[in-house]
């Protein structure tokens, strides 16, 4: 119910309802930031600098690809109420991945998989009869989405990133959601012709060294 069901409803009311794409993203990336937090600070867990420094870096990263699309925003042009709602969400997502590494871990990933879709889907259902408008556009481009974030982001995706989890080290698989905005930027200039300028190079440079550190990759000269 958390890690689907409030993270996705907060997130996508919050940016249907004023707040900026680039913006929501950016938040977004605070997430593996929230996650060494719980780490440290409930868990009691140990960081190493190089994971925070990394964390930083691929920070800074996501900022520089956003650029383009952060420019127009003014900071006292954004809405409180979807600011914290984006920001809500985004805890939400880390308390409901935190939750995977509990004795949850043991159980089978299909049953457990049916289970959490089926609390995101009460989650969903109760904020469609109180806050949706209960209209259905029966376009193409609808079903394509619907079938998309049903099949790829909820089957496939949460499935693998759960089963990733429960078997890594979860600051690290974290990490890996800052390569989700350099990703959609690349794809956005192969499948839509967007453009990609300097600072979006640089900055998908930075977030892939920032993650690299967390992840430990060192490179060597034979390598």
């Amino acid at each position: 119910m958390v890690m689907n069901g409030v993270y996705l409803g907060a997130s996508w009311w919050a940016v249907a309802n004023g707040l900026a794409a680039g913006v929501m993203a950016l938040i977004g990336a605070l997430q593996p930031l929230f996650t060494a937090l719980i780490v440290v600070l409930i868990l009691r867990g140990p960081i190493s600098r190089r994971t925070v420094l990394g964390l930083v870096i691929g920070f800074a990263g996501v900022a520089l690809v956003l650029s383009p699309r952060l420019a127009g925003v003014g900071i006292e042009g954004l809405p409180a109420l979807p600011i914290a709602l984006g920001l809500f969400s985004i805890l939400a997502l880390t308390v409901g991945t935190m939750v995977q590494k509990s004795s949850l871990a043991t159980a089978d990933l299909r049953a457990a998989g049916a289970v959490q879709h089926l609390g995101a889907a009460i989650v969903a259902g109760t904020l469609a009869i109180t806050v949706g408008t209960l209209q259905w556009d029966n376009a193409p481009a609808l079903w394509f989405a619907l079938i998309w974030s049903a099949g790829a982001l909820s089957l496939g995706g949460t499935a693998l990133f759960v089963w990733m989890i429960r078997h890594g080290d979860v600051t690290r698989i974290t990490a890996l959601m800052l390569l989700v905005p350099p990703a959609a930027a690349l794809q956005a200039y192969v499948f839509f012709g967007e453009t990609l300028t300097a600072a979006q190079l640089a900055g998908f440079v930075v977030t892939l060294a920032g993650v690299s550190m967390v992840q430990g990759v060192r490179l060597s000269r034979k390598s």
